[in-house]
């Protein structure tokens, strides 16, 4: 959003599905233009593309006959592929931004999962919450048409989700703000997030086949500007052992509201869950203050969740736990760059350091426009180190401010306008990758701050189904592939565009942007915003991009200052061999 004193006057939100430590507390920023054992193996065994990485330490080399999901997979399969793709999930309304005394916040806003069936048969969704089984499915509908004509069509609990189609479920709403309710009425009547840190209850999705889910908070289409929204990870994937990841760092602008947080969740009753802190946590409700460096100690109950949200950032800390549990980073709001206008929510769903990869390609979203024209952006990256003496090496060359060396929980962020490839020696040293966009103020309102999870190359598939959001008029993905066994590029086919071209080489990668709504919902061939469809015969990865544009609708109106960005979806497979523990 532009502004916070404009909450009131906030655009589109995403409609999306996809198929898819002793911590240090170094925190480095440069480049910046704008001044006890774990449970192990809880993600199955191998998973889809098969084996723990390949000898060479890089996460290439993956076999080529990875699929996603196949279509006609059971539960049981989905969870031994190691995808995104399975039939249980926990869904949190993360903390959001709150200024009572300003007259601007999100609290009671339109909270909804999204879920896509692309198998051959109909899919029957069930939800509850805290003991509380809803059995009314009038909060679950199915979207039609897009932009300002959507309509919201029932579904059919007897006869479950058709093949093909995408599930709104609109889980909650409180006393929403301006323009931030639901279309239909809710599952539950009520403010779900906590704000703040303390404990809380997740939503608990189960369906009778395979399907994908994403979340997103504030939902609203042409009503809401500081949406934000995470693929979510099937409990087949989750583990014990993670390194903690924030959206970004406390803002400058408005720093007593807009601040990063972190939520962690519980598969199962009586779960012990340990984390050593980078930095200080700060008490809140049922949440204990512990020093940087001191293990602090929770017992979660299933679907409960402790969140910390707090100025200083706990990125790199080292998450251990005696039974699965999913981690969500995120932020109240983010500027970026920090000391910059514009400010939207951030969420992701993190992967366990397990699934973590030793080698990243890192594209940046397509060119945005100033003054009509597309520019050459510089936008910022983030690289967290897992393990001690991690070295890492680029191509084509290192950016300027890129590590080449990392320690356990190191953080350093780094300004770039080129793509690059980035690995460390071998798959015992992982990493993680995250991508930002800036605020929309340089760029006449188009897009505003945004972080998305880079899918390791070690996670790359071969099929994805999606769902674009119908209510954003830019759409957009950054497709990134690989060579086959054989050392050839295959063709990348997108169902309404045919076979993509326009490749850039980037060392043993090729990379393209590939534009599917332009202008005022203009689609490109036979693309439109909804679902979307995409296969090669060799491991490609592709990123979902979307935001709003100077050309459809007057400045913060309708589409203005806002955006969002997701992974159509990724392998959930044990690639390392890793573990961090947290020991006092």
């Amino acid at each position: 959003m532009k502004t916070l004193h404009k909450l009131g006057m906030l655009v589109p939100t995403l409609i999306a599905a996809a198929w898819g430590c002793s911590a240090t507390d170094d925190v480095v920023a440069t480049g910046d233009p704008n001044a006890d054992s774990g449970v192990g193996g809880a993600a199955g065994s191998g998973g889809a593309t098969g084996g723990t990485g390949n000898a060479g330490g890089s996460d290439a080399g993956i076999d080529v006959n990875v699929t996603d999901a196949p279509v006609t997979e059971t539960c049981e399969a989905a969870a031994q592929a190691g995808s995104t793709y399975g039939c249980e999930y926990f869904a949190l309304q993360v903390d959001t931004i709150n200024d009572p005394t300003g007259g601007y916040g999100l609290p009671g806003a339109c909270y909804a999962v999204f879920v896509a069936n692309r198998g051959l048969g109909p899919v029957k969704i069930d939800v509850d919450r805290a003991g509380q089984q809803f059995t009314n499915t009038d909060f679950i509908r199915i979207p039609k048409g897009q932009g300002k004509d959507i309509t919201y069509a029932p579904y059919d609990a007897a006869n479950g989700l058709p093949p093909n189609e995408v599930a709104i479920l609109f889980l909650s709403e409180g006393n929403p703000p301006k323009n931030m309710n639901c279309p239909v009425p809710t599952a539950l009547k009520a403010d779900t997030a906590v704000h703040g840190s303390g404990l809380g209850k997740a939503f608990h999705i189960k369906t009778s086949a395979p399907v994908s889910a994403y979340q997103i908070f504030p939902y609203g289409g042409g009503a809401v500007a500081a949406t934000s929204a995470a693929l979510l990870l099937p409990t087949s994937a989750w583990d014990g052992n993670y390194v903690a990841i924030n959206a970004y760092k406390q803002s400058a602008v408005h720093p007593k509201y807009a601040m990063p947080s972190l939520d962690i969740v519980a598969q199962e009753d009586d779960t012990t869950v340990k984390i050593k802190p980078v930095a200080a946590i700060e008490p809140g409700v049922n949440v204990s203050a512990t020093a940087a460096g001191q293990v602090a100690e929770y017992k979660l109950q299933r679907g409960e969740y402790v969140q910390f949200t707090q100025g200083a950032e706990l990125t790199g800390s080292a998450i251990q736990a005696d039974k699965p549990i999913g981690v969500f980073g995120g932020a109240t709001c983010i500027n970026v760059p920090a000391d910059k206008e514009a400010c939207d929510t951030a969420q992701q769903q993190l992967l366990p350091v397990k699934q973590l990869g030793s080698e990243y390609v890192a594209v940046r979203h397509k060119p945005r426009r100033q003054g009509f024209d597309p520019v050459d952006e510089v936008v910022p990256w983030r690289i967290v180190g897992a393990v001690d003496g991690t070295t890492l090496s680029y191509t084509p060359a290192a950016p300027a401010g890129a590590p080449t060396t990392l320690k356990q929980g190191e953080v350093v962020e780094f300004w770039s306008k080129e793509a690059f490839t980035v690995k460390s020696q071998d798959s015992s040293h992982p990493f993680y990758v995250g991508a930002y966009m800036t605020g929309g103020n340089d760029f006449l309102g188009e897009g505003d701050p945004e972080w998305v999870n880079v899918v390791p190359v070690g996670q790359y598939l071969d099929s994805y189904v999606f769902f674009t959001d119908p209510t954003y008029p830019e759409t957009s993905l950054v497709v990134v592939r690989q060579k086959d066994q054989s050392g050839a590029f295959q063709d990348v086919e997108l169902e309404c565009l045919g076979t993509l071209g326009d490749w850039k080489p980037l060392g043993d990668y090729e990379y393209t942007h590939t534009t599917l709504v332009t202008g005022a919902f203009q689609g490109q061939g036979n693309c439109s915003n909804g679902r979307q469809s995409m296969q090669s015969k060799a491991p490609f990865t592709a990123t979902v991009w979307g935001w709003g544009s100077v050309t459809f609708g007057p400045s913060d109106v309708y589409t203005a200052y806002v955006s969002y960005a997701y992974p159509a979806g990724m392998g959930t497979k044990l690639i390392n061999t890793v573990e961090i523990p947290v020991v006092k």
